[in-house]
């Protein structure tokens, strides 16, 4: 989910000349996000209070790589545009509200974590043994 370091690659690929839009990172449509909030909605249930609690750092996170992305132009000319990033936005905030009904069904109270997320990684699909080990996902 986190473009931010597709984004600053593109960027620095481009610095000479104008950067084109970035086609490859996709936005859901509203049927869309209601297939991948419903997948989402999945993988929550099945997954440990510590990857529950890395969800919720690692969304924050992606969360805030968006705005920055929303707050600097030449960012956002790479991320697709405002209507894109707005849709990326609205993607994570559901995946947050997904994940805040989660968490409350399972009485834990969520905060974010000073440990390291993958950026395009979920807490089920992070592959780093030290990572893992951090996280207590093993």
């Amino acid at each position: 989910m986190s473009h931010l370091r597709d984004i600053m690659q593109k960027l620095s690929q481009n610095r000479s000349g104008s950067v084109p839009a970035a086609a490859a990172i996709p936005a859901a449509s509203s049927a869309e996000l209601a297939r991948h909030c419903q997948h989402y909605r999945r993988q929550l249930r099945a997954a440990s209070p510590a990857m529950l609690s890395y969800e919720w750092t690692w969304l924050h996170q992606h969360l805030e790589d968006l705005e920055l992305c929303g707050a600097t132009p030449r960012m956002l000319e790479v991320t697709g545009g405002r209507r894109h990033v707005d849709q990326l936005l609205d993607e994570t905030r559901a995946y947050l509200r997904e994940l805040g009904q989660e968490a409350d069904q399972r009485g834990l109270s969520l905060t974010r974590q000073a440990l390291s997320v993958v950026s395009g990684e979920h807490a089920w699909e992070v592959s780093n043994a030290t990572i893992r080990a951090q996280w207590g996902l093993d």
